[in-house]
């Protein structure tokens, strides 16, 4: 290779360096615009008190404006309905374009509904932003398009047939978006008002003065659909945060504040089926805390209670990151399952839990060995073929649990791949 060959590589090799430099900027660039074209979005599409509903009650909210798709679908038909048939009377293609420009929003809306049913779409922390941001676009663009057509037909058209149409139509899919879409109630109200202020535009250019009573009229709709608005909602927050509330009554323990056994269950059992559709392992813990019994029997109940929430505190704030779960399990025994963790992450989490317990140094002078602070010992296993669910990878953590506390406790122990699982010290 002569010297010439050489520098066109390091030249081509640079310049590809810089390519994918630059692609990277760009995307950051993208990313960054986009998030705050969001975040503006939301402060126009949203109030400050729906922002701040705890995220489950958001997720609730969404799933209940993500509902029926047949609703949708009928106000929008009516609306292209309507366009057609100003334009088979009038002549005018104004209100074609916007009856069949609403319905496409309507259409757009319906596919983002029927998506996010399937679960093509999911509400995960920002996703919910992008969704409310989505259906609120798409919402409120069909209702403007549906307020100028009702405005075509008042102003300019100057036939009664219409106007009656038009009217009975518009305060009836006034109501269905006022109930609808309660969980939502700034995006309901703009779109209230994009789709009815208009007909008081048009009240002013009718040919019959007898219309300037929609003057007064559509204010008191607006004001009575905002009133109903503000009312659906409020029951709808309040439902949800009741069920918020029973749900977490069910699944933490009230003693430590962390999941209970049967949301430990019930997560895991998740975790493990998402890991095995994404070929990776679930890794599961069993901890128990050493001579508990006695911690209890000579400190009394209370330190008891308040050892096994210093024992929680410290195991939820050293594991990896939040997908991690920690539980108490039942009496001092805790689990822990570690999404996407192979045997040897598992072993070092495991490890470096055993350590944070002792370095907390919670005094227990009533052991059976020369320790004297409270320790915990550890039964580990990670997922593979021969586990078929994760009572068996409970089964297997608890088998090295109890091998580590026969060996002399303070101590993690490895369950190794088989099922039932062959045992190594750590």
């Amino acid at each position: 290779m002569n010297r010439n060959d050489l520098y066109d590589r390091k030249s081509a090799v640079r310049g590809g360096l810089q390519v994918a430099e630059a692609m990277k900027r760009s995307m950051i660039l993208r990313q960054w615009v986009a998030g705050n074209l969001i975040r503006l979005m939301m402060n126009v599409l949203t109030s400050m008190d729906e922002r701040n509903h705890p995220i489950e009650v958001r997720e609730s909210l969404i799933n209940a404006l993500f509902g029926r798709i047949a609703n949708v679908l009928l106000v929008g038909v009516a609306g292209f309905g309507c366009g057609v048939f100003s334009f088979e009377r009038s002549g005018a293609i104004l209100p074609l374009w916007c009856g069949g420009l609403g319905f496409g929003f309507v259409v757009a809306r319906a596919t983002l509904i029927r998506q996010f049913q399937r679960q093509l779409v999911k509400p995960d922390g920002r996703g919910l932003d992008r969704l409310t941001v989505g259906f609120g676009i798409l919402a409120i663009a069909s209702s403007l398009c549906w307020g100028i057509l009702c405005f075509d037909c008042l102003a300019l058209s100057g036939d009664p047939v219409l106007y009656t149409m038009v009217l009975v139509t518009t305060v009836a899919s006034a109501g269905g978006v006022a109930a609808r879409n309660a969980g939502a109630p700034r995006i309901a109200k703009l779109q209230l008002l994009t789709s009815l202020v208009p007909i008081m535009a048009g009240a002013l250019f009718a040919n019959d003065d007898a219309y300037s009573f929609l003057l007064l009229l559509i204010p008191a709709l607006l004001y009575g659909l905002f009133e109903l608005i503000a009312e659906i909602n409020q029951q709808l927050v309040q439902s949800f945060r009741s069920e918020l509330k029973l749900s977490r009554m069910s699944n933490i323990d009230h003693l430590t504040e962390i999941p209970n056994r049967r949301q430990f269950a019930s997560q895991s059992a998740a975790a493990l089926a998402t890991c095995r559709d994404l070929r990776q392992p679930l890794s599961v813990m069993m901890i128990d805390v050493d001579f508990f019994k006695a911690f209890n029997d000579n400190y009394g109940h209370q330190a008891g209670d308040r050892c096994l929430q210093q024992v929680a505190r410290v195991l939820r704030d050293n594991l990896r990151h939040e997908g991690d779960l920690v539980s108490r399990y039942g009496g001092e025994e805790f689990a822990v399952s570690l999404q996407n963790a192979t045997e040897t992450e598992a072993e070092s989490v495991a490890a470096r839990l055993c350590g944070a317990i002792a370095a907390a140094a919670i005094a227990h002078r009533h052991r059976d060995d020369a320790i004297d602070i409270v320790t915990v010992s550890i039964g580990v296993v990670a997922s593979d073929r021969s586990f078929e669910g994760i009572d068996q990878l409970v089964n297997a953590a608890d088998k090295a649990l109890y091998a580590a506390k026969r060996s002399g406790r303070n101590k993690v122990v490895v369950a190794r791949h088989a099922y039932p699982p062959d045992l190594a010290v750590v």
